[in-house]
């Protein structure tokens, strides 16, 4: 379904793009690291782990006497990295919770002439984070949807409400697992593209549900794909959300 994929090309546009991604990384580990001041510091989790560009780990791991990693794979740099952080704990699940039931899904009905609209698809396998005293949503929130939608068009001709709609149930889904008062949440809400000289060709919304009612939040430009490669002849920035849920 491209997780595995998507997931390599994290790192390989990293070093790409060191330069504006390094400023994006700070400023979501500071953020982080400022919500899990005066929490409580028995357990935490971080959802979205990958390959720890933006989780401050070790300053987690001097806080919090037990970490949970949560992501599809965890890289073999991951393991590496927290080899010798003897409190941090790998979990390997789809976050989503929608991932097998839209697996199985396109299997039933990409044949059919009598297929039901993907609001059938529903979550399984919730996961619980409810003993937690700090949760961190890391730059995951619209990384949920965007690779389920993609694959179900391979096999579907989707109408944009449908699509908006199925991406609103499953970022209310992830928003709706956080633990209140005891979690935040990194996610970049908006992507522009610009041409080579800076000029605005497009802006578009990739979050459908809204984060927080709350005032005190922060934001940022992320400088994602200067090199044009993400999009031909377009450089991509994305306006980054942080805040406390």
């Amino acid at each position: 379904m491209g997780f595995f994929s998507d997931q390599s090309g994290i790192i390989r546009r990293y070093r790409r793009e060191k330069n504006g991604w390094d400023i994006h990384i700070d400023n979501t580990k500071k953020f982080a690291v400022k919500c899990m001041q005066n929490k409580n510091r028995k357990s935490a989790a971080v959802l979205g782990s990958g390959w720890l560009l933006d989780v401050p780990i070790d300053e987690m791991s001097k806080y919090f006497e037990k970490i949970v990693l949560y992501d599809i794979r965890h890289p073999e740099k991951t393991k590496k990295k927290i080899k010798n952080l003897n409190n941090i704990e790998l979990c390997t699940c789809d976050i989503s919770g929608f991932a097998i039931a839209t697996f199985q899904y396109a299997k039933k009905y990409r044949n059919s002439d009598n297929r039901p609209p993907v609001s059938c698809i529903q979550p399984q396998k919730t996961i619980d984070l409810s003993a937690f005293d700090f949760v961190f949503s890391c730059n995951i929130l619209n990384q949920l949807d965007i690779l389920l939608v993609d694959y179900l068009l391979q096999f579907f001709d989707l109408n944009d409400d449908e699509i908006i709609a199925f991406r609103n149930r499953i970022q209310k889904h992830h928003i709706g697992i956080l633990p209140r008062n005891r979690s935040c949440i990194v996610v970049d809400y908006k992507e522009i593209t610009k041409t080579a000289n800076g000029k605005e060709c497009s802006r578009k919304t990739t979050v459908h549900h809204p984060i927080v009612k709350r005032t005190d939040v922060q934001r940022w430009t992320w400088e994602f794909d200067t090199k044009m490669t993400y999009y031909k002849d377009k450089k991509t920035f994305f306006e980054v959300l942080a805040a406390e849920i």
